[in-house]
């Protein structure tokens, strides 16, 4: 029954129609919403007409009519005595408006006029075919980068005729450098948006840079033209450790050394021991204009450079760039023998007292590993085998100290890691070292004198400084200040004590080897004329053996009594007749703390000329380095006959030659 109730109520629904009444409600409706919406746009209308002017000024009042970047000036680099070495200099950029210079008739000729007068470089020609071309433009820069007194005249003409229009100065500032090549591998340079490369400019890059102010323009309710103006925030200044003058000295030597004895680099870095604060640092190879940092010329001839591609450009640039001082590494040859007996002696492997037979050498494995005297130093002390450069005693004292303690300290003096100088691209050497458990009998051996592993200039620095100014290892660096735009101190760069490496007595006994070096050692012509200075030579054969090569240098210190200055003096495979001799390096130590020493208001002393002028007797002559050091199973059949030689010529010679 249910069922047959709903199929009839379905097929009531199906026969349902839409009625006449439907349709009039329907009609109704739509006319009632027509009446509406008209009525709505009547009034629409009525509000738009009598209320135009506030509603046009609220428009206006929101919309922007100008807006102009006013940019941050980037903040200078002194060095530590407030010198200027990087700055920047306001300049203009020449802006065209082709639009505005196009709405009327009247503006044209005497904009085009005036700009031709006093821009004598610009075209006519192609002024207005720029002015043509880009008529719907708002915006052109036609030159870049007028200093002031190039554009004052016409600003002042543009001002007293109302007819010139659409020309205007957008400003800019201009990275320059006083004193051009001064530092350039520490300063570094800027490229395009004040982005740093190399040297401080890169590693305290947002420090130096600042934030962009802006200027934009628009109506009030008013209708009235609103300029408003947000300043820009300046970058801060970044006071350097850098002296000018001591830098100025090392670039004088260095230039004067590669002119008279043509060697593949010479490099010198001035520090102060007891801060770790670099006062010069050089490198031959990295000297640029760091106002036009892209010019190789000074390096290679403009024929050769016309014939590069431009990846080879590339490389060449980056290898004048970078920082050989932080970033290439070499064997540092002797000058690692003071930190080799400073480990042996603070570990208690060896005594002050004790001696040492020197014969010329040492067999080693299938090896024969020779010292630069090839006839030998005879007996000698801890302290003799630093002041006469003994490989043989050097030798032993590694075999006693054993490969843990000599890989200890060499980790302890920071070989094989970053110092963590605050300059990019500083290289660790690690991969150049061995470890205590791939090095080997003769690894130990030659690695005792500095040979046949790497260090960087940095590195040796900041150890040697360790080494003479009581054990303490400080974190060597080159910016002592930040300075925001406001004069205020923003950060203050002390020294860092990293570590101790070495107890004070045993920096003192080293000291005074080092002392020795200079006064009856391999170091004599390292002497700067009325002061005690120390230091030890280095003579290190490079790997291309049949080139006889030698990457010569010393490293020194001064006074003895008080180290203030640290110096070290690296140069690299001179074209001489005596290529092995470390006296090239030793005087170039000479020559560059014979002028820094009275500079830095060090005084000499009566006692220094004194013991000048009645040197010890016994003495072994400049470090000089003779044939191959390291002998293999071929060559050692022919020592014999050599070292005979040997003997017998240095039985001519009132001082024997040392290596």
């Amino acid at each position: 029954m249910m069922v047959k109730n709903m199929a009839r109520d379905l097929k009531k629904r199906k026969t349902k129609k839409f009625t006449r009444k439907m349709k009039i409600k329907m009609m109704i409706v739509f006319f009632v919403l027509i009446i509406i919406l008209a009525a709505l746009g009547v009034k629409l209308s009525f509000i738009n007409y009598s209320n135009e002017d506030e509603y046009t000024k609220l428009v206006l009042e929101q919309q922007q009519e100008s807006s102009t970047t006013i940019p941050f000036k980037r903040g200078d680099i002194l060095d530590r005595n407030g010198n200027v070495l990087a700055t920047s200099i306001k300049v203009y950029n020449l802006i065209l408006d082709p639009k505005v210079m196009l709405s009327d008739e009247a503006y044209i000729e005497p904009t085009v006029e005036l700009l031709l007068k006093y821009f004598k470089d610009i075209d006519e020609d192609d002024l207005r075919k720029t002015i043509s071309e880009k008529s719907d433009s708002r915006y052109v820069i036609y030159r870049k980068q007028l200093e002031y007194d190039q554009i004052k005249d016409f600003k002042a003409a543009m001002d007293e005729d109302r007819n010139i229009k659409g020309v205007w100065f957008e400003d800019e500032y201009k990275r320059c450098y006083p004193y051009n090549e001064l530092a350039s591998s520490v300063i570094g340079f800027t490229e395009k948006g004040d982005a740093g490369r190399w040297g401080i400019e890169e590693f305290y890059n947002e420090s130096l840079n600042g934030l962009n102010g802006r200027s934009f323009s628009y109506y009030d309710r008013d209708n009235q033209k609103v300029t408003e103006t947000r300043s820009a925030t300046d970058g801060s200044t970044v006071v350097s450790t850098i002296d000018m003058n001591i830098q100025q000295i090392c670039q004088k030597y260095v230039e004067q050394w590669v002119k008279e004895y043509k060697p593949k680099n010479v490099s010198v870095i001035v520090a102060d021991p007891n801060s770790g604060e670099i006062l010069a640092m050089v490198s031959s190879n990295n000297i640029y204009d760091l106002n036009n940092p892209r010019d190789l010329t000074r390096y290679y001839k403009e024929s050769k450079l016309e014939k590069m591609s431009d990846k080879k450009k590339l490389n060449l640039l980056n290898k004048m760039w970078r920082n050989y001082c932080i970033s290439d590494s070499f064997q540092a040859g002797s000058t690692i023998k003071p930190f080799t007996v400073a480990g042996a002696i603070e570990e208690n492997k060896i005594s002050v007292d004790d001696t040492y037979e020197c014969d010329g050498g040492e067999h080693v494995a299938n090896y024969y590993v020779r010292c630069h005297l090839h006839s030998g130093h005879g007996t000698v002390t801890p302290e003799q085998s630093i002041m006469y450069s003994c490989n043989d005693a050097l030798m032993q004292i590694a075999e006693k100290e054993g490969v843990k303690t000599f890989t200890d300290y060499q980790t302890i003096f920071n070989f094989g890691m970053k110092t963590g100088i605050d300059l990019p691209g500083e290289s660790s050497c690690a991969g150049l070292l061995y470890t205590a458990d791939n090095m080997t009998e003769i690894d130990l051996k030659t690695n005792s004198f500095g040979q046949n592993f790497n260090v960087t200039m940095v590195q040796m620095v900041a150890g040697f400084s360790s080494l003479i100014n009581g054990g303490y290892y400080y974190e060597p660096h080159v910016v002592k200040q930040v300075v925001n735009s406001s004069g205020a101190i923003e950060e203050n760069v002390e020294k860092k004590l990293v570590k101790q490496t070495i107890t004070n007595d045993v920096s003192d006994y080293l000291r005074q080897a080092l002392m020795n070096v200079t006064i009856g050692g391999t170091g004599r012509t390292a002497r700067v004329e009325g002061y005690v200075v120390g230091g030890k030579t280095g003579t290190a054969q490079k790997e291309d053996k049949e080139k006889e090569e030698y990457i010569l240098s010393f490293l020194g210190f001064a006074p003895y009594d008080n180290p203030q200055v640290v110096c070290y003096a690296v140069v690299d495979a001179p074209k001489v007749e005596d290529p092995g001799s470390s006296s090239y390096a030793s005087k170039l130590f000479s020559a560059v703390m014979t002028e820094v020493l009275p500079y830095m208001n060090i005084y000499p002393t009566e006692e220094t000329n004194k013991k000048e002028e009645k040197p010890t007797e016994e003495t072994f002559g400049e470090e000089v380095a003779v044939g191959n050091t390291i002998l293999d199973e071929e060559d050692i059949d022919e020592l014999e006959t050599e070292e005979t030689q040997q003997e017998e010529d240095s039985t001519e010679e009132t001082t024997p030659q040392d290596n």
